[in-house]
């Protein structure tokens, strides 16, 4: 026997209505959430994008060992984290590290972006990111200065070369990689991934994030020191060993949903 409600055909009022019938009823949804959002009964939700051109870089330091013990103590990092050692790649040995990331951003924020992190114990006893310093192409926000003014944050590739350049004169961080024809493949270790869903900030307020497989199943390349030039006048020269550990390049985009200050 036909079936006419799988058969029947949407006619062109038909799309009409259905088209005004979403387009009213999830506006009225939006709606409702900005008011949860508003008397802080609901969490806002962004989108956040990291680009896939030019790729994302992580510059990844071991902390030199003398600066380990009072590091949280210098940085201001609030007395309920604390340092800890934390595996890059699956086949790494836990350390104590340092990560310098830039990258381009699209959603939330737009631009190029510059992030040192490093890595801490939260209440639960898990390992999490925390951003220490933050540095943006773009006046954008973030928990710690409110206001993050735009600064020198340059990160493009040109043929086979890409240059980064954060801050100006002899307190910027500089880099140029040259890319060879072929670079082996790693994976990260999974609690490297995992520290990413709730992401500190130096005075404990932090974003939640959710992610796709851009992140948790990450194409990225392991870069030769030899193939890179490092000049780094920053703060963060002082406490971390003169050669990068690793230097990764992430080879696809990463699609993020954020929800802001998510403990505020």
């Amino acid at each position: 026997m036909e079936n006419s409600v799988l058969t029947k055909k949407l006619s062109r009022l038909g799309w009409l209505g259905r088209t005004i019938l979403k387009r009213f009823m999830y506006s009225q949804m939006a709606i409702y959430s900005g008011l949860r959002i508003a008397i802080g009964k609901d969490q806002p939700l962004m989108q956040f994008k990291v680009e896939k051109d030019p790729p994302s870089i992580y510059w990844v330091y071991r902390i030199k060992s003398s600066e380990i013990e009072n590091l949280a103590q210098k940085l201001g990092i609030p007395p309920q984290f604390s340092l800890s050692p934390i595996r890059c790649l699956d086949t790494d040995e836990p350390s104590y590290l340092l990560t310098v990331n830039a990258y381009r951003v699209s959603g939330l924020i737009n631009g190029f972006r510059a992030e040192w992190s490093v890595f801490v114990r939260d209440s639960t006893n898990t390992v999490r990111y925390m951003i220490v310093d933050a540095r943006s192409s773009n006046t954008s926000m973030d928990p710690v200065n409110i206001i993050t003014k735009a600064s020198t944050v340059i990160h493009k590739r040109e043929g086979n070369m890409i240059h980064t350049q954060i801050g100006d004169g002899d307190h910027a961080f500089t880099s140029t990689i040259t890319l060879p024809e072929h670079l082996p493949s790693v994976h990260s270790s999974a609690e490297w991934v995992s520290a990413n869903d709730y992401i500190y900030w130096s005075n404990g307020i932090c974003d939640r994030t959710f992610y796709n497989a851009g992140l948790a199943n990450t194409k990225q390349s392991l870069l030769s020191s030899k193939n890179s030039a490092i000049k780094d006048g920053t703060f963060w020269a002082q406490v971390v060993e003169p050669d990068p550990v690793h230097i990764l390049i992430l080879n696809n985009a990463i699609e993020f949903v954020v929800s802001p200050w998510e403990n505020t």
